[in-house]
C-alpha cells in the first residue's frame, strides 16, 4: 500500500467515524435506491454524507456537521442555499398554482429576461433540465438540416439522455476539445451541428483554447452545419453569456442550473427562425411537449436569480476565484503537494500534478483526489470529490479565507499524488 493509499484510508476511518447518522441514512438509501444514491456524481466513498439543510453558504449533515458550500449544487446555486428572495419568489409562485397546461407571465418573464442578457437569443424554449435542453437542440438542428450527425468534444458533456449520453452513439461524432485539425476533418455535409461548451465542465473546468470556439463556428457555418454553444454551467461567468465576452453568435445556446434558481429547468434560445420550427402554428412543426416544461416556481426563482446576478456581482465572484486560484497554488507549494488550478470565471477545479503533467482525468490518481476530498470535509469545507469549485454570492470575505485555510491543511495531509 502506497503512502497516498494508507493516507486516503485512515481519512476514510475519521470521516465514518464521525458520521453515524449520515452512514445510516446511506444504508436505508441502498434499501431503496440502486447504489444508494439517484444521481451518480453525487457518491463517494465510503458513503457520501446525508445533508438536511443549507442556508447562504453553510450545510449541515445529518450528524449536524456544518460546512462551506463548494459545490453550490454544480453551479446551479450561483447565490447560495435558500437566498430569500429566490424563497419568497417561490413562495409567491406556488401559493397561486405551480403548474398549469398553459403559458404563464413567470415563463414570459424569464423568457424575455434571458433574450435581453444575451444578444443571440431571440426565442426561447423551455425544457426541464440541461439534458432534455440538449436533445431538444439536437432535434431542432437535425430538422434544421435534414442531416443526423452531431460533433461533440470527446472530454464534453451536454446532459445523461440520448443522443449524447451513449459512447457508441453512430450519430455521434467525438473529437478532441480544442483540436482544431481535428474538429475540421470531421466537419462534412452530413453534420446537423456541433456541440460545444465554453470550458469543460464536468471535463475538469478546461477552459477552450484562444480562437478555438469562433474557429469552429465559422468552420461549422462553412459546411452548412449549426454551432451549438452549451453555456449550462458558463452562463453564470459574463453579465452577457460567456459567448459575449468570446464574440460568438451561436445559432442555439443551451441553458439551465442558475435560470432556474436552484429549481429544476433548461431552456434553448436561439435564432427565430430555427426556434420556429417548433412553433404550433407552424405546418408540420416539430413537436416538442413536456408536462413541467417553464414550471412557474422555477420560473420564479430563476428570474429573482438573475436579476440579481448582475455585472457587478459576476465581478465579485470571478475576482474571489481568481484570488482562490492562487491562493490555492501558493498552499500547494507551501504542502510540497504539486497541483494546479483551472478556472473559468468562479468556476475552478484543483487538479494533480504527477511528472511535470496536469492531470485533469477525474478517474486518474483517485486515491489523491479522494484523500483531498474527506480531508476537505474534515476541515468543513464541502467541495466535489473531482475537485471542481463553484462559488457563489453567499461566501463571504472571511469564508473564502477559510477555505484557503482548509485547502493548505487538506493538501498538507494528502501531499503530492506520486
Amino acid at each position: 500500500m502506497t503512502d497516498i493509499d494508507e493516507t486516503y484510508a485512515s481519512l476514510r476511518d475519521a470521516y465514518a467515524e464521525r458520521r453515524p447518522a449520515s452512514r445510516a441514512a446511506y444504508a436505508r438509501a441502498r434499501r431503496w435506491l440502486p447504489g444508494g444514491e439517484t444521481r451518480s456524481v453525487t457518491h463517494y466513498g465510503p458513503f457520501p454524507a446525508a445533508i438536511l439543510r443549507g442556508h447562504a453558504a453553510t450545510l449541515t449533515d445529518a450528524d449536524g456537521i456544518e460546512y462551506l458550500d463548494l459545490v453550490n449544487n454544480y453551479t446551479s446555486l450561483v447565490h447560495g442555499n435558500a437566498h430569500p428572495r429566490i424563497v419568497e419568489a417561490v413562495q409567491s409562485a406556488v401559493a397561486e398554482g405551480s403548474a398549469f397546461a398553459a403559458v404563464h407571465p413567470t415563463q414570459l418573464d424569464l423568457a424575455e429576461e434571458i433574450a435581453e442578457r444575451v444578444e443571440s437569443i431571440e426565442l426561447v424554449r423551455f425544457t426541464n433540465s440541461g439534458s432534455e435542453a440538449s436533445a431538444l437542440a439536437a432535434r431542432i438542428a437535425r430538422q434544421a438540416t435534414g442531416r443526423r450527425a452531431l460533433i461533440v468534444a470527446s472530454e464534453g458533456y451536454h446532459g445523461g439522455v440520448p443522443p449524447f449520453s451513449d459512447a457508441d452513439e453512430p450519430d455521434v461524432i467525438r473529437v478532441p476539445f480544442g483540436d482544431d485539425a481535428a474538429l475540421a476533418e470531421a466537419l462534412t455535409t452530413d453534420v446537423a451541428a456541433v456541440f460545444l461548451e465554453p470550458f469543460l465542465g464536468a471535463g475538469g473546468v478546461i477552459p477552450a483554447p484562444d480562437g478555438y470556439l469562433a474557429a469552429a463556428q465559422l468552420a461549422a457555418h462553412r459546411v452548412g452545419a449549426l454551432f451549438v454553444l452549451d453555456e449550462v454551467q458558463a452562463l453564470r461567468n459574463h453579465p452577457h453569456g460567456t459567448q459575449a465576452a468570446l464574440g460568438l453568435s451561436p445559432d442555439l445556446t443551451l441553458m439551465a442550473k442558475i435560470i432556474g434558481g436552484g429549481l429544476a429547468i433548461g431552456a434553448v434560445g436561439g435564432r427565430a427562425g430555427l426556434m420556429e420550427l417548433t412553433a404550433a402554428t407552424r405546418p408540420g412543426h416539430l413537436s416538442h411537449a413536456g408536462t413541467f416544461n417553464g414550471h412557474v416556481a422555477a420560473a420564479a426563482a430563476g428570474l429573482a436569480s438573475l436579476r440579481m446576478l448582475d455585472a457587478q456581482a459576476i465581478a465579485l465572484l470571478n475576482g474571489r476565484a481568481e484570488a482562490l486560484a492562487d491562493a490555492v497554488a501558493a498552499e500547494a507549494t507551501t504542502a510540497g503537494a504539486d497541483a494546479v488550478m483551472t478556472r473559468a470565471g468562479s468556476i475552478l477545479n484543483l487538479h494533480p500534478v504527477v511528472d511535470g503533467a496536469t492531470v485533469t482525468d477525474a478517474g486518474a490518481h483517485a486515491a489523491w483526489r479522494g484523500a483531498l476530498h474527506l480531508a476537505l470535509m474534515g476541515s468543513g469545507v464541502y467541495t466535489t470529490p473531482r475537485g471542481m469549485i463553484n462559488l457563489s454570492t453567499a461566501l463571504t470575505d472571511a469564508d473564502m479565507a477559510r477555505v484557503v485555510e482548509a485547502y493548505g491543511e487538506a493538501l498538507a495531509k494528502v501531499g503530492p499524488a506520486a
